[in-house]
């Protein structure tokens, strides 16, 4: 990535250019899913599932899918497809977690009516759900210091966090399980959700979070966590993937024109 605008984004150019580059270093003749990162307002969905829906053509992918897509994108898109006769995104793959629930309002409902796989990630919010971050936690890298409003202990969000943690941790202990497994099921749990994109750096990481898949949370468990944060809610409204593009500020102020 660097300072060309034609170096990122949905454009035709764009994703024909680097579907190759891709190819070339995974070396292989297909991908079997492709995902668009974000949604790109400065590109209309027509050009970039058109150009999606050639590569399936000519069989260098076969199925296509976005990624933190609103659930109104999602609509257009799936709409744009059957219009058109383009390939149709068949997966989503959104944030959540029991921290960051925002999506169980229209998102999952709407992937779910219109047919679509739903792969989520970040199912323990950053590390959140890992016990990794106290109230005294500084993040160290760089990436968690441009998320300064996710990770600042001194926010009253983020302090909310850390004690619904510390419910949640209660939880899991009555129930005979981690943290991490107790976060991981709850988000597997959801009836729309396919699976939930794990990111263990090492072993030890990685045996902590394959056991998920032999936990069961029953009625009354998954009613606790509901207790401690409600569905639909993110407890830090700065946990969200979604509306970046459209909340900035050339694109909310009115102009003076109109306000005169």
């Amino acid at each position: 990535m660097d300072d060309d605008p034609n170096h990122r984004g949905n454009s035709r150019r764009w994703i024909v250019q680097e579907i190759e580059n891709s190819l070339r270093r995974l070396g292989t003749d297909w991908i079997d899913l492709y995902q668009i990162h974000r949604p790109d307002p400065t590109t209309d969905i027509d050009e970039t599932l058109g150009a999606l829906t050639d590569l399936v053509q000519q069989g260098k992918v076969r199925y296509i899918g976005s990624s933190s897509f609103s659930a109104g994108q999602i609509v257009e898109a799936q709409w744009t497809a059957r219009e058109r006769r383009l390939e149709r995104f068949r997966t989503e793959q959104p944030p959540y977690s029991v921290l960051v629930r925002g999506i169980e309002l229209d998102v999952l409902p709407t992937a779910q009516r219109h047919g679509m796989g739903i792969l989520t990630y970040s199912p323990l919010a950053g590390g959140w759900l890992s016990g990794r971050w106290t109230a005294d936690a500084t993040p160290t890298s760089p990436a968690r210091r441009r998320l300064a409003a996710r990770f600042d202990m001194s926010l009253p969000e983020n302090q909310h966090k850390l004690e619904a943690v510390e419910q949640l941790a209660k939880v899991a202990d009555d129930a005979g399980v981690s943290l991490i497994e107790l976060a991981i099921a709850f988000v597997v749990n959801h009836p729309a959700v396919t699976s939930a994109i794990v990111g263990p750096r090492t072993m030890e990481q990685l045996d902590s979070q394959l056991p998920t898949a032999d936990v069961f949370l029953d009625a009354a468990m998954l009613d606790r966590i509901d207790a401690i944060v409600r569905p639909g809610v993110n407890l830090n409204p700065a946990d969200t993937s979604y509306g970046e593009q459209v909340l900035t500020p050339a694109l909310r102020r009115r102009s003076a024109q109109t306000l005169a």
